[in-house]
C-alpha cells in the first residue's frame, strides 16, 4: 500500500502544477493571457462610466473560452466601441466565432494567434459595427460546409457578389449589414463586408489597402485570407476563379505602400510600420511587388543624431503629399520603411523645427536630413514626380475566366431580384398622396434609401399633419448614406426633441435646417442624441448654454477627458457615449459641442475646412477652442484669393484634384479641406483662413502616371488678402501617332443590335473608343470621370464610343446606369474582340488588356494616345489629348 502512495502523490503534484483548465483556454500562452487580462482591467477602469452596461455580462455563466474571448475584445477595443454597444453584443461576437471554429473543418487548423487577431475581432476598420457575424454565419454555414478552405473562401466571395457591387459613396463607412441592404458600396465598404463574411465562417481575413496610389489619384482596398498557412489576396465582391487573381494585380505592382490594421498586440512576421498598445499597422507591400528599404537619418545643426524625430513619407496624390507611413527616429537618428521604386517627399519635424526633402525612386543610400539646414528646409519650384514603373502580370486562364463569368451573370440576377423588392415610384407617390406631401421629394428620399426604404416609409407614415414639413426637412438635411442606415425611431426622436427649444435667435430657414435641425454633424453614425442631451442637462443649465454657448465649451472641458490615444480607428463617438464615458478624442469632442448646441436651439457646425467647432451669434460664426492657450475663442484671420492663370480659358482647376493649400501648424503642413466648397468652382475665388504660413501644391498628372508638381509658399496676415495664382506646370507628354487601327473592325450596338464598322464613326473630329468591363471598379471610375467632362466633350463634337469587352457583357448591364454622358456617346458590344484587337495591336498591349482601355482615334484612323487600366482623372487627361490633336 505504501508503495502505491508515492506514485499517486507524484501524479497529483504534477496535475496541481498545471494551469487549471488549461485544455479549455482560448489563449493557451499563459504570459499572453496575463497581458490580455492586464489590458482588460485597464480598459474596465477607463470605461467606468458604462461599467454596468459593458461588464455585467461577466456575471453570466461563461466558459473559460468565452471569458477569455470577451477579455481579449475589451482589452483592445477602441474608445468608440466602449461607447457604442453593450456586453451582450460582445458576448455574441465571441460565441458565434467559437461556434464557427467548431462547425467548420478548418477551424482546428487555424493557429491561436491567427484566430485571435483575424477571426475573433468584430471590427475590420472604421465601419459602424452591427450583428453581421450572426446573420452571415447563419446564411453561409450550410452553403460552404464540407468543402476545402480555399474553395470556401472563393464561394464566400461569390456570395458577397450576389449581395453587393461597387459604387462610389462618401467617406463614412457603412456597417456590413447596411452595405448588404443597400446592395452597393465603395471599395472600403466592399472589403469590410467581405472580411466580415469570411470571419463569420472562421476564415481568417484582413482588409488590405494602399493608402494612396502612386500612378494615379485615390486609393483602393481589398481582402487577404489565410488559407492553410499562407495569406492570399482577392477582390472584395469581385469573384475570380482562383485566389491571387484580381483586376488590381497590375496596379498594385506600382504601389508604394500597402497597409492592414491588426486588432490587439500582434507578434507576426510582417513589417510593422506603426505599433501601439491596442493595435498594429502592418506593411504588406513585399507580398505584391518589388520593394526596397528607405532609411532616413535625421541630425541636428551640429550633425548630432536626433531621436524621436517624426518622419512622414509623403506620396503625391490629389494635389497633396499624403503620408503613406509615419516613423520616428531611433537613438541613432535613423528610421526606415519598406517601399516601392517611386518618388516621395519626406517631411521631418522635431520640437517645432522641420524640413522637407524630395527622395527619388532610385535613391538607395540612407537619406540624410539635417534639421535647421536652410538648403533642405522646404523645397519649392517645379518637380516631375515618378511612380514605380509598370510591370507585366501573367495572363489568367481564359477557360476558367469564361466559366467564372457565367457565375457572375447568375449572381447579378440574384442581386437584381433583391433590388426589385425596393419600393417602386407608384407606391411612393401613393405614400406622398396619403400624407399630402410632394411626390417628387418623397420619391427622392425613398429611392435613395435603397433597402432601408421601410424605415423611411415608417417615419413618414408616423408624421402628424403639423409635423410633416419639419419631418421632410429632416430627411432633406441628412446625407444619402444616412438614408441607407438611419432608423425611423432616430428620426422621430430628433423631430420630437426639436419642439423643446426654439432657436435662440432669428435665422434664415436654410441655416436653421442645416445648423439646428440637422442630426448630421460630421462623419459620425447618426443616433438619437438630441433627446438624450436634453435629459442630461437640467433646464437651468440649458438656459445658461443658450445665453452664452461658451458655457458649453467650459462644461465639456471640465467633464469630458480628452483622449488622444484610445480611439485609434478614428470612429467618432456618439454624443450619448461621450456623456456616459466622460472622455473623447478631439474630433468626437468637437462633435459633442455641436450636438449640445443644436439640442438647445443654438446654431452650430464644424467649420468645413478646419473641422473646428463653431456657434453662430450676432450674425457671425465664432470659433470654439479647447486648448488652454486658445480659450479666448478667436484667432487672427485673413483671406486668400485664388486666380486661375491657366492658358486654357475653359479649364477650371479643382481643389483636391489640381491644387491644395496647407497651413503650417506645430511642425507639419495640414491641408485645408475645400473639396466640396462650390465657391471655388468660379474664379477668382476667396476663402477666409487663419493667419500663418501656407504651402500651395499644384499637380498636372500625365498619362504615364507621372506628375508635374508645383510647390510654393505664402504667408497670410491679419485682415489682409493674399492673392494666390493657380497655374499648372506645363506637361511634357510624348506625342505622335502610335499607328493606324483596323477601321474594318466591327461591333454590335446595344440599342438595336446593328453591326457597325469602326471606321464609319470617325466623322470630322475623330473618336474616343473606350473598351470597358462594366462590372469592375476601374470602369466605374472612368464613367464618373467622363461625366465630369461632359460639357467639354460635347463642345469637342466627336463620337465617344463605349464598347463592352468581348467576354464582359452581362444580362444585367444597361447603359442607362450611366447618366449625364456626352450627347454623342454610343454603347456597343465588342463580341468578337475585333475592336480590342485593333487597338491592342497598335498600342502594343500584350496578352489580355487591363480594362478599361481608352484610345483617341483621328479621322484617318490613327491612334494618337491610349490609356490602359485603372486611373483616376482620365477625363482631364483625355481632354488634353483631344486639344493637342485639334492643334
Amino acid at each position: 500500500m505504501k508503495q502505491l502512495i508515492l506514485p499517486i502523490l507524484l501524479i497529483l503534484s504534477v496535475v496541481s502544477c498545471k494551469d487549471p483548465g488549461s485544455g479549455s483556454h482560448l489563449i493557451q500562452d499563459k504570459a499572453y493571457r496575463e497581458t490580455v487580462h492586464s489590458h482588460f482591467l485597464a480598459r474596465k477602469s477607463l470605461a467606468a462610466g458604462r461599467d454596468s452596461v459593458l461588464f455585467s455580462v461577466f456575471e453570466q455563466d461563461l466558459s473559460v473560452e468565452e471569458k477569455e474571448g470577451l477579455e481579449f475584445l475589451y482589452a483592445f477595443m477602441p474608445l468608440s466601441d466602449l461607447a457604442m454597444h453593450d456586453g451582450v453584443y460582445y458576448l455574441k461576437q465571441v460565441r458565434t466565432a467559437l461556434e464557427a471554429r467548431s462547425f467548420f473543418s478548418w477551424g482546428a487548423s487555424v493557429p491561436e494567434d491567427v484566430f485571435l487577431h483575424f477571426v475573433l475581432p468584430y471590427r475590420v476598420n472604421n465601419e459602424y459595427t452591427d450583428t453581421a457575424r450572426q446573420v452571415f454565419f447563419r446564411e453561409l454555414k450550410d452553403r460552404i460546409a464540407g468543402i476545402p478552405m480555399a474553395e470556401a473562401a472563393l464561394e464566400v466571395n461569390h456570395w458577397c457578389h450576389e449581395k453587393v457591387i461597387y459604387k462610389s459613396t462618401d467617406e463614412r463607412t457603412s456597417g456590413p449589414l447596411t452595405t448588404v441592404r443597400t446592395a452597393f458600396g465603395r471599395c472600403g465598404e466592399e472589403s469590410t463586408f467581405t472580411v466580415s463574411a469570411m470571419r463569420s465562417v472562421g476564415i481568417p481575413a484582413r482588409q488590405v489597402y494602399t493608402p494612396r496610389w502612386a500612378h494615379t489619384d485615390d486609393n483602393h482596398a481589398w481582402v487577404e485570407v489565410w488559407i492553410d498557412g499562407n495569406w492570399h489576396f482577392l477582390g472584395a465582391c469581385e469573384p475570380e476563379p482562383a485566389l491571387d487573381l484580381a483586376w488590381f494585380a497590375e496596379p498594385v505592382k506600382r504601389a508604394m505602400m500597402t497597409h492592414t490594421f491588426v486588432f490587439g498586440k500582434y507578434n507576426g512576421s510582417e513589417e510593422v510600420v506603426e505599433t501601439r498598445e491596442c493595435y498594429a499597422r502592418l506593411n504588406l507591400l513585399r507580398n505584391y511587388t518589388r520593394v526596397k528599404s528607405l532609411p532616413v537619418k535625421v541630425t541636428g545643426p551640429e550633425g548630432t543624431p536626433v531621436r524621436d524625430a517624426r518622419v512622414e513619407f509623403g506620396l503625391y496624390n490629389y494635389a497633396e503629399f499624403y503620408p503613406i507611413a509615419t516613423q520616428y527616429t531611433a537613438e541613432n537618428g535613423i528610421c526606415a520603411v519598406t517601399t516601392g521604386y517611386g518618388d516621395l517627399m519626406l517631411h521631418i519635424s522635431h520640437q517645432g523645427i522641420s524640413a522637407s526633402a524630395l527622395v527619388r525612386a532610385d535613391e538607395q543610400d540612407t537619406v540624410h536630413v539635417r534639421l535647421g539646414d536652410a538648403s533642405v528646409f522646404f523645397p519649392e519650384g517645379i518637380y516631375t514626380l515618378h511612380p514605380p514603373a509598370k510591370q507585366a502580370i501573367p495572363p489568367s486562364d481564359s477557360l476558367l475566366a469564361a466559366q467564372n463569368n457565367i457565375r457572375l451573370l447568375q449572381e447579378d440576377s440574384i442581386r437584381a431580384i433583391y433590388i426589385a423588392t425596393f419600393i417602386d415610384s407608384l407606391t411612393g407617390a401613393q405614400l406622398a398622396a396619403d400624407h399630402n406631401l410632394n411626390a417628387a421629394e418623397m420619391w427622392k428620399y425613398l429611392s435613395l434609401s435603397r433597402g432601408n426604404w421601410p424605415e423611411i416609409s415608417s417615419f413618414v407614415r408616423g408624421l402628424k399633419p403639423e409635423d410633416r414639413e419639419t419631418g421632410m426637412a429632416l430627411l432633406g438635411n441628412i446625407s444619402e448614406k444616412d438614408l441607407h442606415d438611419i432608423q425611423a425611431s432616430t428620426l422621430t426622436d430628433h423631430l420630437e426633441a426639436l419642439k423643446t427649444y426654439q432657436p435662440v435667435q432669428a435665422i434664415p430657414d436654410d441655416d436653421y435646417r442645416r445648423y439646428i435641425l440637422s442630426p448630421r454633424i460630421g462623419k459620425e453614425f447618426v443616433t438619437g442624441w438630441r433627446s438624450y442631451v436634453q435629459q442630461v442637462f437640467p433646464a437651468v443649465m440649458a438656459a445658461e448654454f443658450r445665453a452664452d454657448p461658451v458655457k458649453i465649451r467650459e462644461w465639456i472641458a471640465a467633464n469630458i477627458l480628452p483622449d488622444t490615444i484610445n480611439n485609434y480607428y478614428g470612429v467618432p463617438l456618439s454624443p450619448e457615449g461621450m456623456l456616459q464615458l466622460g472622455r473623447a478624442d478631439e474630433y468626437s469632442r468637437n462633435l459633442l459641442f455641436v450636438a449640445i448646441s443644436r439640442s438647445f436651439g443654438i446654431p452650430a457646425r464644424l467649420e468645413p475646412a478646419t473641422r473646428r467647432p463653431q456657434y453662430y451669434k450676432a450674425s457671425e460664426w465664432h470659433d470654439v477652442f479647447f486648448a488652454a492657450q486658445s480659450v479666448k475663442g478667436s484667432v487672427p484671420r485673413g483671406s486668400v484669393t485664388f486666380r486661375n492663370l491657366s492658358a486654357d480659358k475653359d479649364f477650371v482647376p479643382r481643389y483636391y484634384v489640381h491644387y491644395t493649400i496647407a497651413r503650417y501648424d506645430r511642425g507639419r503642413f495640414v491641408t485645408l479641406d475645400y473639396e466640396y466648397d462650390a465657391s471655388l468652382l468660379k474664379f477668382p475665388a476667396t476663402v477666409t483662413v487663419d493667419t500663418g504660413y501656407y504651402r500651395l501644391i499644384t499637380g498636372n498628372r500625365q498619362s504615364g502616371g507621372e506628375v508635374v508638381a508645383g510647390i510654393s509658399y505664402f504667408r497670410v496676415t491679419e485682415g489682409e488678402t493674399q492673392v494666390v495664382d493657380i497655374s499648372l506646370a506645363a506637361a511634357t507628354e510624348k506625342s505622335g501617332i502610335l499607328g493606324k487601327a483596323n477601321l474594318s473592325a466591327t461591333f454590335r450596338t446595344l440599342e438595336d443590335g446593328e453591326v457597325i464598322k469602326l471606321g464609319s464613326l470617325t466623322g470630322t473630329k475623330g473618336m474616343v473608343v473606350a473598351l470597358i468591363d462594366p462590372s469592375k471598379e476601374p470602369t466605374k471610375h472612368l464613367m464618373e470621370d467622363i461625366r465630369a467632362v461632359k460639357t467639354a466633350l460635347d463642345q469637342w463634337g466627336g463620337r465617344v464610343l463605349f464598347l463592352v469587352a468581348s467576354d464582359k457583357m452581362t444580362r444585367a448591364f444597361s447603359p442607362s446606369v450611366y447618366r449625364d454622358l456626352p450627347g454623342a456617346a454610343l454603347f456597343g458590344h465588342d463580341a468578337g474582340g475585333e475592336v480590342a484587337a485593333a487597338v491592342s495591336t497598335v498600342c502594343s498591349i500584350d496578352g489580355i488588356p487591363q480594362w478599361p482601355v481608352v484610345a483617341v482615334i483621328n479621322t484617318r484612323g490613327e491612334i494618337s494616345w491610349h490609356s490602359e487600366g485603372y486611373r483616376i482623372g482620365l477625363g482631364d487627361q483625355l481632354l488634353k489629348q483631344l486639344k493637342e490633336a485639334d492643334k
